[in-house]
């Protein structure tokens, strides 16, 4: 008995840490941004953005911030800029608070599904107004500023983008300089994937609604491409005119892990396999989707 609790006291440190989530930033901003209206003069304004938001910062924001140059006259310009999109995003501070709570009980349920589940953090900050998600290491960054500006991102759809950058973080990193769109969408897709077998929640995005619609005329484009390095044309895509929806790469690389895990015996060992993948080894990628027997229509629901 005493080994089994001295077992408990060891263990429950790192299960803390996993489950580390930090929505300082984005309180540390708002107490900023009050600090910036209550001054006319530019001085303090600027003051302030470096004393209680910059200075202040976690170290998912440090991460974010790392080889950006002028940050606090940027972050300042934003918020003079256009004060109506602050005071709208400051009163989702409710989604943010349940997103937390659920995003905690959903990583405790990764860990049952994946016991390896390695310690990550996960930080809620406001960025440039550029990027909603990103991953440093083991830092799952999501720009709520950006996300939340989207009206499709209930509180539900927070929590999946949560575990979908959290899995990155349990991802291997791939060589970004000579990926091809078969790794890119397959490492996206995956995260899709896990998130969606986590939370249980659909994805409520613009390639999921035209996917499955148009899954034969997706996969025939996709497979012309899927060897080069195209990758701007299926993953990260933006609002692109020329394209049917922004980032269908996603859609064929959840495809892929989804057939991949319905043809699997072993559930368990399968969604191992689609977390550790290698991504920096084509081959790999290669067999992993050759292996999943996926072809347009013979990837289940």
């Amino acid at each position: 008995m005493m080994k089994k609790i001295m077992f408990l006291i060891l263990l429950a440190p790192v299960l803390c840490r996993a489950q580390h989530i930090s929505q300082t930033d984005w309180k540390n901003f708002w107490t900023m941004r009050d600090s910036v209206s209550a001054s006319p003069d530019t001085a303090r304004q600027l003051a302030a953005v470096n004393h209680l938001y910059i200075s202040s910062a976690s170290d998912g924001l440090k991460a974010f911030m790392r080889n950006k140059d002028g940050l606090d006259r940027k972050w300042l310009a934003l918020l003079k800029g256009n004060p109506g999109f602050w005071d709208t995003l400051q009163r989702k501070q409710f989604m943010i608070n349940a997103a937390v709570r659920k995003l905690e009980r959903r990583i405790a349920r990764f860990q049952k599904l994946y016991p390896e589940l390695k310690p990550a953090q996960s930080y809620f900050i406001v960025g440039l107004r550029q990027q909603g998600g990103t991953v440093r290491g083991s830092l799952s960054i999501i720009g709520v500023e950006v996300v939340l500006n989207d009206p499709e991102m209930t509180g539900d759809q927070l929590v999946r983008m949560g575990i979908h950058e959290y899995t990155h973080t349990q991802q291997k990193r791939p060589d970004f300089q000579h990926i091809n769109v078969l790794t890119s969408a397959i490492r996206e897709g995956a995260c899709d994937f896990v998130a969606k077998l986590v939370t249980g929640i659909p994805m409520k995005t613009p390639y999921m609604a035209y996917g499955p619609v148009h899954e034969k005329e997706v996969w025939n484009s996709f497979q012309r491409e899927m060897y080069t390095q195209n990758n701007d044309n299926w993953v990260s895509t933006g609002q692109n005119p020329a394209l049917p929806a922004p980032d269908l790469g996603y859609f064929i690389g959840y495809r892929i892990c989804q057939a991949y895990y319905d043809q699997a015996k072993d559930k368990k060992a399968a969604l191992k396999e689609i977390i550790e993948l290698d991504y920096a080894n084509p081959v790999a990628v290669d067999d992993f989707f050759k292996r999943s027997g996926y072809r347009c229509g013979r990837s289940g629901n």
